[in-house]
């Protein structure tokens, strides 16, 4: 089905306008035909979806969705239907892109396509995530119950993500303060310390005149120096871009000390969040594997699941699957074993959405209880370095002094 603008002429002379959604433009003629209306001019819309051309991220924000969600669920709730509601959001302070988005879904759905139909066409609007649970509350008549599940699965998942941005900040500020530290000391300070000393005929311990034949190796190529480094940089993230790097890299993720627990304590409490919604919502094992798959980010992850699901779909327990094939919390596969062995799996999953989210919060307690301090005391021991350096020559020269 396409959506066509047209302009018309009735049987008086009179210009009419309006928009037409049907098979054909041939389709359109006669049936405004019957109506008297005789098309001046008509056009097909465009089907493709909206340009992402103008958003930082390319995509809507997850704060945008989870607002779109309430709001949705409540609008649905009150008896308003599916397309009014949508006709009224579009209305709403949200992105032009997402606005764009509601009117293609609006078109879609006045063409006779599902809800969840139509969001699948959007993927940079509506995850894979949304639109399964999207299509479950559809087909089981609870869309206001399922959405409400949606927001504040995404407000927890948006929690995590914020604790784990603060948990960083203090780590690149004090890692940026060393870098700096180390510039403005090689560049700025010791060379004023090396003209003093050249007018003096006094022995240099050694760790002086190495970071003096550091500073001058500096102040000579810090050019080819800064070059080199964005070069390295950009090297890397060119790599980083392709399968095999961002394979590596995010195995590495999942494989360093402290960055491994965080990270697989924030895909724990994803995924069992996830699969507790998706089943509760009345999908099946299989289905909501694949949804938790589509949103799993870290590639390394993401082909250990892949043989979860394969395992599963050959009959093997998801309990069993997951302790085979990746190295999850004991607490999780005892827990899911238990699931379904009572039949209750997305209950007990979604009672421990806390118990995960405190683990979380350990795992990022980690930043501030090992990494901080590490980064503190090469911070600090870096300047007692330079200090040494610089005032060892200047303690000796008074000591000669004074003999």
């Amino acid at each position: 089905m396409k959506k066509f603008v047209y302009v018309a002429k009735d049987l008086e002379g009179k210009k009419v306008s309006g928009t037409y959604i049907a098979d054909s433009e041939e389709y359109v003629r006669q049936n405004l035909a019957k109506q008297d209306l005789f098309i001046v001019s008509i056009k097909a819309m465009s089907n493709s979806a909206p340009s992402t051309f103008f958003t930082l991220t390319g995509k809507v924000g997850v704060k945008e969705l989870t607002s779109f969600s309430k709001q949705f669920s409540i609008l649905i709730s009150s008896g308003i239907s599916i397309v009014e509601s949508l006709t009224i959001l579009k209305e709403q302070s949200y992105s032009s892109l997402l606005k764009k988005t509601l009117e293609k879904v609006i078109d879609d759905l006045y063409a006779g396509l599902m809800l969840s139909e139509s969001m699948k066409k959007y993927p940079k609007v509506f995850p894979h995530f949304f639109t399964s649970m999207v299509y479950v509350g559809e087909t089981s008549g609870n869309l206001d119950k399922v959405l409400v599940s949606v927001a504040n699965y995404y407000t927890r998942d948006q929690k995590n993500r914020h604790k784990l941005r603060s948990a960083l900040a203090y780590p690149i500020v004090i890692s940026f303060l060393m870098i700096a530290v180390f510039v403005v000391m090689l560049h700025f300070v010791i060379p004023t310390f090396v003209s003093s000393f050249a007018k003096m005929d006094i022995e240099l311990p050694a760790m002086t005149v190495f970071l003096f034949n550091l500073s001058k190796f500096m102040q000579s190529y810090w050019q080819i120096i800064v070059l080199s480094i964005l070069a390295i940089v950009g090297l890397a993230y060119i790599y980083g871009k392709t399968e095999k790097g961002r394979l590596q890299l995010d195995k590495l993720k999942t494989t360093l000390p402290i960055f491994s627990r965080i990270n697989m304590a924030l895909f724990t409490s994803q995924f069992v969040e996830c699969l507790g919604l998706l089943l509760s919502s009345g999908l099946d094992i299989v289905s909501s594997l694949n949804s938790i798959r589509n949103i799993i980010k870290n590639k390394h992850l993401q082909k250990q699941f892949d043989r979860v699901i394969l395992d599963v779909k050959k009959g093997i327990p998801l309990s069993t699957a997951i302790t085979l094939e990746m190295k999850l919390s004991t607490v999780v596969t005892q827990m899911i074993a238990v699931g379904e062995k009572t039949g209750s799996t997305d209950k007990l999953l979604l009672q421990t959405n806390e118990y995960f989210d405190q683990e979380v919060e350990s795992a990022l307690g980690l930043i501030s209880s090992t990494i901080q301090p590490i980064l503190l005391s090469v911070l600090g021991g870096f300047i007692a370095l330079m200090f040494i350096a610089i005032y060892t020559p200047i303690l000796s020269m008074i000591t000669s002094l004074k003999a």
